[in-house]
């Protein structure tokens, strides 16, 4: 375990038992102290749970990645997730092409395969000539104060013409930004070889 999970699982495991402690102290006697040390500690202790899931799913994501890359060097893996209407672009680009996101898309000389996470399943999505370029969008967060990231990969005619799938990708760089994002394109070029 890194550091940081230990860290996290102590914090989360302490808050929890200090909770517990506290709400036997103060007793259900005192309704309002006891349940004011059940929210507050229960709040902590959620917080510091969904820190830890958050890091180790983060950790295993980029771990997957890089095994991935590693054991094929000359691809780029990123995690593809779907916008609300990224597989209905896909599918009017191509009818019947079998991608389920979030999969892993994988970018070599021969162009976009997709990857599926159980049993390495390869989907060729497109060649490196279809892959015509690449954007950087952003879209609003709920709240509206920052943005979420993504990439616009534009492709080439086929039978429905031309289209734009737009993906949110993840790949190892911890912030999701615009300049991440035009890091990952320049990567994603590199290894199509342009």
């Amino acid at each position: 375990m890194r550091p940081s999970t230990i860290l996290l699982t102590l914090l989360t495991v302490v808050s929890g038992v200090a909770t517990v402690v506290l709400a036997v102290l103060v007793g259900p006697g005192d309704e309002p102290g006891f349940v004011q040390v059940l929210r507050l500690g229960g709040l902590v202790t959620v917080g510091f749970g969904g820190a830890l899931v958050i890091t180790v799913t983060n950790r295993r994501r980029r771990d997957r990645l890089r095994a991935e890359t590693e054991a094929d060097p000359d691809t780029v893996f990123v995690e593809a997730h779907a916008r609300d209407w990224s597989a209905a672009e896909l599918q009017t680009w191509s009818a019947g092409l079998p991608v389920r996101f979030p999969c892993d898309l994988g970018f070599d000389r021969d162009g976009m395969t997709a990857r599926t996470r159980r049993g390495g399943h390869r989907v060729l999505v497109a060649t490196a000539r279809e892959v015509l370029g690449f954007d950087v969008f952003d879209e609003p967060t709920p709240l509206g104060s920052t943005s979420r990231w993504g990439i616009a990969i534009h492709l080439a005619p086929r039978a429905a013409g031309p289209a734009t799938l737009h993906l949110w990708l993840i790949d190892g760089q911890p912030n999701q930004d615009e300049y991440a994002m035009r890091r990952t394109i320049a990567r994603i070029e590199t290894a199509l070889g342009r």
